[in-house]
């Protein structure tokens, strides 16, 4: 298989990365910012999984002309899997007080996550076949509180995939809205509760996209305790602390 991941840096990224690799001789390309940190994986998954072929790009992920290039490139060889894992956890005491902050935030969780996905749509499209998985999270399932700026920013990505999967629900394009539950990742070090390993998180979502579903939940338990929470009435919503 090709497989397309943007944002490859990330942690779930990686880790998904990796069960692909265990899976057979695929080819990789890590999309991503930082040329350093990319090289970097590329180097030790070539040492891993000597199977299968890497190659690094660092785009702007922010740039609709990068997303439009990088679809345009990619067009010339058949992509299998594509996968779309930018996104930063939101502090929301900051964006409160942060404009700035909050909008800088929006643009890589929403705008840049967005053109993106539209971008690598339009590839799966033209080429009649395709897996796209976008990252989002369970944050997205309701507002709450302590995170409402990540929360709102999954939520977009939510109805903005849902949208594409009405759009391809006849033909061979696959599109999925992956929904990890908390995870040990570098964003969540100071965090406090239970967290899922990466690896586990990643299993979870190759084998979701490999049979197609349309939502993962990654644990899938978080299906559950999210159905449960959106199902819980305002009044009492409100005086919840979690």
């Amino acid at each position: 298989m090709r497989i397309v991941v943007i944002s490859a840096t990330s942690a779930i990224a990686r880790a998904c990365i990796a069960e692909w690799a265990k899976t057979g001789e695929h080819e990789f390309l890590l999309v991503g910012r930082s040329l350093e940190r990319l090289k970097t994986i590329e180097s030790d998954l070539s040492i891993r999984f000597a199977g299968s072929k890497f190659s690094s790009l660092t785009l702007d992920l922010g740039s609709s002309a990068a997303a439009t290039d990088l679809a345009e490139s990619l067009s010339r060889k058949p992509v299998d899997v594509a996968l779309v894992a930018q996104g930063s956890l939101t502090e929301q005491p900051k964006a409160s007080k942060d404009l700035a902050y909050l909008e800088l935030e929006l643009e890589l969780n929403v705008v840049s996550a967005a053109i993106f996905t539209e971008a690598l749509a339009g590839l799966f499209e033209k080429q009649g076949f395709g897996t796209l998985g976008v990252i989002g999270s369970v944050a997205g399932d309701r507002g709450r509180a302590y995170n409402y700026s990540y929360g709102a920013s999954k939520a977009f990505l939510e109805v903005f995939v849902e949208g594409l999967q009405q759009r391809f629900a006849y033909g061979k394009v696959r599109i999925s809205m992956i929904k990890p539950g908390p995870t040990a990742t570098p964003m969540t070090a100071t965090h406090q509760g239970k967290m899922a390993n990466p690896t586990s998180v990643a299993r979870v979502i190759v084998a979701g996209l490999s049979g197609g579903k349309r939502v993962i939940y990654a644990p899938k338990t978080w299906r559950l305790i999210m159905f449960v929470v959106r199902l819980i009435p305002f009044a009492i919503f409100k005086k919840l602390k979690f």
